[in-house]
Order: structure tokens, then C-alpha cells, then sequence
């Protein structure tokens, strides 16, 4: 459901050729799930066909970049947000996290700053990938560039 909801919500965002931008502090809200962001941080939603990313956070002067459509993959399993699971890949000698539940679309996560689960803890707790953890927030507004 979570992802499902993601696709639709990216997809009703990239309706021309611009960055859709948030600015924290507060929460990102990204179609299921929240993400908070501090004075500074920010999340950009590229448009469809201009990078191969949907979304980019940026968080502490670190990049990290959301890609929907991906499919789960195996991996270790580090955390679980209810229904959905958050695992750990290696991708070419990086770290990759895959958001997934029972579905087939599931959420990928890379970043140059991601060195393992105990390390990257400065972004998983911004985030939170539980089914519905947009509801109930209040949830930056966009602004259009």
C-alpha cells in the first residue's frame, strides 16, 4: 500500500518539466511515508525523465536519493517499520536499502554517505517508512521551481 501510494503521489507530481522543492524544517511527506526535516535540509522531486531518481533528500549536507519502482530484493532485513521492511544490499561496493512490503514495487535508497546500518542511522532517524506515517503529520508545503 505504502508504495503504492508513493508511485501515484510521484506521479501526479511530475506533470511538467520542473523540481518540485520542500524545505524543513518539518516533514516531508512522500506519498505513505514522512520524513522530518531540520532547518536547512530539503527534498527535491525531479521531474519524470531529467535523472534517474524521483526524489533527492538532501539532510545534513548529505545526499540521499529515493527511486520508485524498484523491486525487493534480497539482503539482510535491519529494521522493520510494521508491515514493511527496510534490507540491506551491497550495490557495487556501496550500501543500498530497499523499503519493501508485500507488494511488488518496493522503495530503493542510495547515497554516497551510507556505510552500513549502524552508521547510517543519522537518516533512518529522519525517516519513516511505516504504512500511512503521512497521516496525522503536518507536511511541508511545495514549492515550484
Amino acid at each position: 500500500m505504502i508504495l503504492l501510494a508513493l508511485a501515484l503521489a510521484a506521479q501526479a507530481q511530475w506533470t511538467g518539466p520542473r523540481t518540485i522543492e520542500y524545505r524543513g524544517p518539518g516533514n516531508f511527506c512522500g506519498g505513505g511515508y514522512a520524513i522530518s526535516l531540520a532547518s536547512g535540509d530539503r527534498a527535491l522531486v525531479l521531474p519524470q525523465g531529467q535523472a534517474p531518481q524521483a526524489t533527492r533528500l538532501v539532510i545534513g549536507g548529505r545526499e540521499v536519493n529515493i527511486h520508485t519502482g524498484a523491486r525487493p530484493e534480497p539482503g539482510t532485513v535491519v529494521m522493520h517499520y510494521g508491515e514493511t521492511a527496510l534490507t540491506q544490499t551491497a550495490d557495487g561496493g556501496g550500501i543500498t536499502y530497499i523499503v519493501s512490503d508485500q507488494t511488488a514495487f518496493a522503495l530503493r535508497l542510495t547515497s554516497g554517505s551510507f556505510h552500513g546500518f549502524k552508521g547510517d542511522r543519522w537518516f533512518f532517524s529522519h525517516a519513516n517508512f511505516t504504512d500511512r506515517a503521512d497521516e496525522g503529520v503536518d507536511c511541508l508545503a511545495a514549492i515550484s521551481n
